[in-house]
């Protein structure tokens, strides 16, 4: 059985597609106040046997107990949120006349490669529809600025980490490596905890980028299809084609791999309405854990 964790009816429909074919038990959300997106509660939720698993959207609205639980107990769970390519805000994509979502397993994001045919097939099938968001460009060998991404309020919560003290501590190890010009970029307007969000687009920053610097963020995914070296935590998705943070002192020689297999291993985390309610997405996603 998968239990369906419900936190706001825009991603609701996505999971209840995903577990439509499966045994499943859904959990109403209720609001109890409080601190502004941390006020989601399962009045229903008591406990999860083994063998069942667990599917839930976003890293707000108390999901984080819901991944504790399930670290914890070693339940196997599914996670939600924006796609990779092809976003397109829940309305329906041009080319291909449905809305793509986002699922991992057992993590927010997809953080390693997988190598099955399978994926490079997906690929391929994606790219005779739609081509233009998905074709890796080369590496950059020039660049003016380095373009440093700090985790979000909610980022940090859920990582337990202070995003401020982040940003200064990349900044100033940045500067011992080099005199490029360090660009911050926050998410939102005068680096708020939430609001309204910075309204110049990620391509403007990414103009003679020579570097990026990331927590967690899907910025990555971006910049590494645009050519440009990252540098980034262990949970970005981009990390199996980045230097870690660590690894700053390589600034001025980053590293510059193979990106196919990552791309392809991409295009396998992202599934539209019609493949989760039919199945497909759940039954691709049995050989990750």
């Amino acid at each position: 059985m998968i239990h369906v964790f419900s936190t706001k009816p825009s991603s609701d429909e996505f999971l209840q597609n995903f577990v439509e074919t499966k045994e499943h038990k859904f959990y109403k959300f209720e609001g109890k106040g409080g601190e502004k997106f941390y006020d989601r509660q399962w009045p229903d939720f008591k406990t999860i046997p083994q063998g069942d698993e667990v599917a839930f959207q976003g890293i707000i609205r108390n999901t984080h107990e819901i991944k504790n639980y399930c670290v914890d107990n070693k339940i196997k769970y599914y996670y939600f949120d924006q796609p990779y390519f092809y976003m397109s805000g829940y309305a329906t994509h041009d080319h291909f006349n449905d809305v793509f979502y986002r699922v991992c397993v057992n993590n927010t994001q997809k953080t390693f490669i997988s190598q099955a045919q399978k994926y490079e097939d997906r690929y391929k099938e994606f790219y005779k529809k739609s081509p233009e968001e998905i074709t890796l460009h080369d590496w950059r060998e020039k660049g003016e600025h380095i373009l440093v991404i700090p985790p979000s309020h909610h980022t940090a919560r859920w990582y337990g980490i202070d995003r401020h003290k982040w940003e200064k501590d990349i900044v100033s190890e940045l500067k011992k490596y080099t005199d490029r010009e360090i660009r911050v970029r926050h998410k939102f307007v005068n680096n708020k905890d939430w609001g309204e969000k910075v309204s110049m687009p990620l391509k403007e920053d990414l103009k003679n980028c020579w570097a990026m610097i990331s927590w967690h963020s899907m910025c990555a995914v971006e910049a590494v299809m645009n050519g440009i070296p990252s540098f980034s935590s262990p949970h970005s998705p981009a990390s199996p084609v980045s230097l870690q943070l660590f690894n700053l002192d390589s600034i001025e020689e980053p590293d510059m791999p193979e990106r196919k297999q990552w791309l392809y291993s991409l295009t396998g985390a992202i599934f539209t309405k019609k493949e989760m309610k039919s199945g497909y997405a759940y039954d691709f996603l049995q050989d990750e854990e």
